[in-house]
């Protein structure tokens, strides 16, 4: 397998301006689950550029790329294939420091899951954390939207079992999802991972995802703090984004924007000018015409995402064609086929093949 930028804890991160992070208080979960092994992760925190000091500054940001190859080589390293399940399990509201409180105080199990989304991109850039309501059931879904960073098996477990681990804290220790999606095979593990989060799990999936019924969601949760919760919940808000500071945002101009929409949306919903153009508050017509002042096309910015994104994948991750189709917005596998072809000369399979 090529290595990737989540394989290297040595590239060059202070060149990298616009590179996704996450918050140091993550790491808490890794030192809480390999405590037995004391001695021997400082050796290798220092490899990936961490040291146990910056646990003093919580909020501190660090290259979400090292972080990620940390857990994937913390969990060959000793041995401990389900690392990630594991500090899902002992990541727990507590941790979350002043959060604690506000997700308490959000009334109702939909409204903690809310607030998680209005911080994700200050606590984790590049990463979406979003939902889709159904008639019966919502899906929140967890995805790094940097397709360099794999693999990344450790970080999408640790992220599903941390979110179940908040709800039964928040809800009741019995609770369970309705389903859960993996982004990455599960072949092998199918039966213990529906025992792990006593639910179906689905693996190669467009995105990492909890599926939560409407109804869990919509209780009140357990501890109901006062009649003072909404303005509790407000106050803490309103000190988090400030001590938190802006949410993290592409540079780079218009060009830069918009390939940061189309990172986002590609392979989960509908991208087209229109919709881009909708988002930064343009006109189509006006979007078009600065990106061609730019030297370039909001068709030309798809293509190039779409070639970079099929690369990837095809390289490092062991997906069905028709799931990298999908992740690419593509509706069927022999459309992503003949497109691939067109740009490499070679088909899916055989680049895919020759790569590995």
């Amino acid at each position: 397998m090529p290595k990737t930028a989540a394989a290297s804890p040595n590239d060059a991160d202070a060149a990298m301006i616009d590179q996704p992070t996450i918050r140091v208080l993550f790491l808490t979960a890794l030192l809480n689950v390999l405590s037995e092994v004391d001695d021997r992760i400082d050796p290798l925190l220092r490899d990936y550029g961490f040291f146990r000091s910056q646990l003093d500054k919580p909020y501190e940001r660090v290259p979400l790329h090292r972080y990620v190859a940390l857990l994937e080589h913390a969990a060959a390293k000793f041995q401990r294939p389900d690392l990630g399940l594991e500090m899902g399990q002992s990541f727990g509201l507590a941790d979350l420091g002043p959060f604690h409180a506000l997700l308490r105080a959000s009334g109702t199990l939909r409204g903690a899951l809310d607030c998680l989304t209005l911080f994700q991109s200050r606590l984790q850039s590049k990463t979406s954390f979003d939902s889709q309501i159904g008639p019966d059931r919502t899906t929140y879904s967890y995805r790094i939207e940097d397709p360099r960073i794999w693999p990344r098996q450790q970080d999408a477990e640790f992220a599903l079992s941390g979110y179940a681990n908040l709800v039964r804290q928040l809800t009741s220790a019995k609770w369970s999802p309705a389903e859960v999606h993996l982004e990455h095979p599960i072949t092998g593990r199918d039966a213990f991972l529906t025992r792990f989060f006593r639910a179906p799990v689905l693996g190669n999936q467009v995105a990492n995802a909890l599926i939560i019924r409407n109804e869990d969601l919509d209780k009140p949760l357990v501890s109901v703090l006062s009649p003072e919760d909404e303005k509790l919940k407000s106050v803490l808000e309103r000190h988090l984004l400030d001590l938190m500071g802006p949410a993290a945002a592409p540079g780079g101009g218009l060009v830069a924007l918009t390939k940061d929409i189309i990172a986002r949306r590609l392979g989960r919903a509908r991208v087209d000018c229109a919709l881009a153009a909708a988002e930064l508050k343009l006109s189509e017509r006006s979007l078009r015409r600065r990106l061609m002042e730019e030297g370039t096309s909001f068709r030309a910015l798809l293509q190039e995402a779409r070639q970079e994104r099929a690369r990837l994948i095809l390289a490092a991750a062991d997906l069905p064609l028709s799931v990298a189709a999908e992740q690419l917005g593509y509706s069927d596998t022999a459309t992503f086929s003949r497109a691939f072809k067109d740009w490499t000369g070679i088909s899916p399979g055989r680049y895919s093949k020759n790569t590995r």
